[in-house]
This record gives structure tokens, C-alpha cells and sequence, in this order.
């Protein structure tokens, strides 16, 4: 009887070794690591150098204007200078100098916005292309910074965001849930056309229509009909990203800004919105 106990209590011991050599063994999951991006009136506060990989960027809009952060990876040989001087002479010409890499979209004052994206190592712009009431626009008036990223170790265990809703993009159309609901919730946004999309997110405030939102677009003057909620900036074809959105009953509009490089038009004139209700 007492071999039987000895036999037994070194077979569980043996059994709870391997078990904790196996777990030991195994890599969590870890979360995509957090950058914090803060904007003003008219410039970033922004780290200058972050690891490779999956990382999570919050855009804090310090600013009065509504902000967001547009990620451009310049194309090896690119110097930032070469970029912000095409910027100036030909602002059309840096398509061809960039990737566009997503990045936090618009929010007003006081705003936040968390977005989810995959970088590779190389160097980056930090954009701003909303225009001030004046029509210049905040890149115009210096909000451009500098971002290097940077291969320091491989990333293992980190797992994407899991998505409540997935958001196609193509040209030029937005393919949407057929139900959204109010609360915290993760969009992953996969663009699947042949040029650069993005999404923003508009609020139509109490009673207004997207007429309302068209004509302020055409001529701002006062309070705009709508209120910016986010969204993802421009991704390149194939990719995609995520956004943590928390979102109020209510009338939506999703819109595309970018320009198409055929006609020059924006690719919102080309039918690239889309309205939904949040209940």
C-alpha cells in the first residue's frame, strides 16, 4: 500500500512538472503596444521612433479644430524634405513618394480616436490635411511631424484586434453591416479597390440631412450640420486596420476624402458615402 501511495504522488508530480513546462512554453497573447499622438493648433506631440508591427495609435485632439493623424511611410530613397517640398510645388506628385499607412481619423475638440495598424520599419509623415475656416490647410500652416519606426525584436504572440464588424472599401463604395448598434465596438477596415481609402465618420446632428452636410461643404459658414467622430485615414490597397468606436443612437454618414487621381475629383463626389442608423 505505501509503494502504491509513493508510485502515485510521483506520477502526479511528474503530471504537474510537464503541465508547467507546457504552459511555460506557450506565448501569450499580448496586446499591440499604445502610442499616444496628441494634436493642436496647428502641430503634433508625438513620439519620434516606435517598433515595427502592430501598434495601436490614440489621436487626443488639445486642439479648437477638429484633427486627425494621417500615417505616410515615404518610399526608400524619400527624404522628408523631398516630401514636403513636392508637397509645396506639386501637391499631387506624393502619391507617387508614399504608402499610405491609415492612422486615427477626424474627431472634434476634445476628441479621441484609438486605431489599430500594422507598420513596417522605415520613415513616416505625420499629416494633417483638414482645412482651418480660412481654407488653408493645417499642413499648410505646419502640422507635419516626423516618425521613424524601427526593427528592434520580433514581435511574437500579439494577436489583431477581434473585430465586432468588418467594413469593405472599394471604388468607390463602402460595404457596411446591415445592423449597427449603439456602444463600444471594433470595426476592422479592409480596403479592397485598386487606389487609397479611408473612413470618416460623421455624426448628422438633430434633424439635419446630408443636403445639410453637402452645402456645408460646398460654403462653410457657423456650426457645421455634424459632428466628427473618427474613422481610419487612408490605407493602400490590401490593407487594413482597426477602430475602436463607441457610438450614440442616431443618423451617420460615412465619407471618403481622398482624391481620385483620374478625374482630380474627391472620392466622396464619386459616391463614396454612405448613411447608417446606430439605435
Amino acid at each position: 500500500m505505501q509503494n502504491l501511495k509513493q508510485t502515485t504522488i510521483i506520477i502526479l508530480m511528474l503530471f504537474t512538472i510537464i503541465t508547467l513546462t507546457a504552459c511555460g512554453g506557450v506565448a501569450k497573447a499580448q496586446q499591440a503596444p499604445k502610442v499616444t499622438i496628441k494634436a493642436y493648433d496647428y502641430s503634433f506631440e508625438a513620439p519620434t521612433q516606435i517598433e515595427a508591427g502592430l501598434v495601436s495609435i490614440t489621436l487626443k485632439n488639445e486642439g479648437q479644430e477638429p484633427h486627425h493623424v494621417q500615417l505616410a511611410r515615404l518610399n526608400d530613397g524619400v527624404s522628408p524634405e523631398q516630401f514636403q517640398t513636392t508637397l509645396q510645388q506639386n501637391p499631387e506628385a506624393i502619391f507617387a513618394l508614399v504608402t499610405w499607412a491609415g492612422g486615427p481619423g477626424v474627431v472634434d475638440f476634445g476628441g479621441t480616436q484609438e486605431v489599430t495598424m500594422e507598420l513596417t520599419a522605415g520613415n513616416y509623415m505625420l499629416l494633417c490635411f483638414i482645412p482651418s475656416p480660412d481654407g488653408v490647410t493645417h499642413l499648410a500652416k505646419g502640422m507635419v511631424a516626423s516618425l521613424e519606426v524601427v526593427d528592434k525584436q520580433a514581435q511574437t504572440g500579439r494577436q489583431y484586434p477581434k473585430a465586432d464588424a468588418t467594413v469593405k472599401m472599394d471604388d468607390f463604395v463602402f460595404i457596411l453591416p446591415s445592423a449597427i448598434k449603439a456602444g463600444p465596438q471594433v470595426w476592422q477596415i479592409d480596403n479592397q479597390g485598386q487606389q487609397p481609402h479611408e473612413i470618416g465618420l460623421i455624426k448628422l446632428a438633430e434633424g439635419k440631412t446630408m443636403k445639410d452636410v453637402n452645402a456645408f461643404m460646398a460654403a462653410p459658414n457657423g456650426m457645421p450640420p455634424f459632428s466628427d467622430v473618427g474613422g481610419l485615414q487612408a490605407i493602400d490597397p490590401g490593407a487594413s486596420g482597426w477602430v475602436n468606436l463607441n457610438l450614440t443612437p442616431g443618423e451617420y454618414v460615412t465619407l471618403c476624402h481622398i482624391p481620385d487621381p483620374v478625374s482630380g475629383k474627391p472620392h466622396v463626389e464619386l459616391g463614396m458615402v454612405a448613411a447608417f442608423s446606430v439605435k
